[in-house]
């Protein structure tokens, strides 16, 4: 008796720096401002999560990456003008006094 071996064959896996510039170019090319600022967030947090980036550029990296984020969030906050729950969200909370007033 012949024992037989199955043999499977698998797809290449698409590279990951062709997905993520193709995910980056849509954004650019969406004209959406946010999203793009998002993609680039997105491809510089996952750079600096492979360990790849040379100790020369991790600091640029990690400064732009804030940046990005700070921005986000202010397109965020102004988009959120007319929104009544990020308003009512936004308000400082007052203090709590526990004593009833006479």
């Amino acid at each position: 008796m012949v024992a037989r071996t199955r043999k499977t064959v698998s797809k290449p896996a698409a590279k990951p720096s062709a997905r993520k510039a193709h995910t980056l170019r849509n954004a650019a090319n969406s004209g959406d401002r946010r999203r793009l600022l998002v993609a680039m967030r997105n491809l510089i947090a996952d750079k600096l999560d492979e360990g790849k980036v040379s100790p020369r550029d991790l600091a640029a990296l990690t400064k732009r990456l804030a940046d990005l984020s700070n921005d986000i969030d202010a397109i965020d906050k102004a988009a959120a003008v007319n929104d009544p729950v990020a308003v009512a969200l936004d308000v400082e909370d007052e203090t709590f006094d526990d004593e009833p007033e006479h």
